[in-house]
């Protein structure tokens, strides 16, 4: 009898960066850290860990929901391909990812379960750290870059009164000295 194994975790971005980056082959390579060929097409087909995992694209709903079939190289021959669910549901820019794999060749669940954590859910995690900008330092980002645009407004308007009144000051007619030099004798 097949089995089966569901893991949830979330990563700080939006659905459609996980979204797009499983679907990426360039993307999902960086993603894991292990070469992947991947399509954003129904019917065709993927490949990850260097050719370790092979399947097909079987529904894709845009950044909500991917099920491709899948077998690794260690499958036994005569066993079916199995199939992978992940459903994407965000909250607040930040992902909540349900993955379920089922059809799995009995006695094999203990070993994919560990491997989703150690070669998926633990890259992705780093991954995704990297490229998320969480609400509130957004906010602070914004407001620094605000007050600082507000300063550098305000000096150029004290630099522009200060030369604007050192200008006036040069056009004002200086007033003459004049002082009477006696000439030198010759002796």
């Amino acid at each position: 009898m097949s089995e089966s194994i569901t893991l949830r975790f979330t990563l700080p971005v939006p659905a459609s960066k996980v979204y797009d980056a499983w679907l990426d082959s360039a993307q999902h390579t960086a993603m894991t850290g292990a070469r992947a060929t991947a399509s954003r097409e129904v019917g065709d087909e993927f490949t990850a860990w260097d050719g370790y995992i092979r399947g097909k694209n079987l529904l894709l709903i845009e950044n909500q929901k991917i099920v491709q079939s899948w077998r690794s190289s260690e499958f036994p021959d005569e066993a079916p391909d199995s199939v992978l669910s992940i459903q994407l549901t965000e909250r607040h820019g930040i992902t909540e990812v349900e993955l379920e794999h089922a059809d799995i060749p009995p006695g094999q669940s203990v070993q994919y379960q560990s491997g989703w954590i150690e070669f998926y859910v633990n890259p992705m995690q780093k991954y995704f750290a990297t490229q998320a900008v969480r609400p509130a330092a957004a906010a602070k980002k914004s407001a620094a870059a605000a007050n600082l645009q507000q300063r550098k407004k305000s000096r150029m308007k004290k630099t522009t009164r200060t030369k604007s009144v050192g200008a006036k000051k040069k056009l004002a007619k200086p007033k003459s000295r004049t002082s009477k030099v006696s000439p030198r004798r010759k002796k």
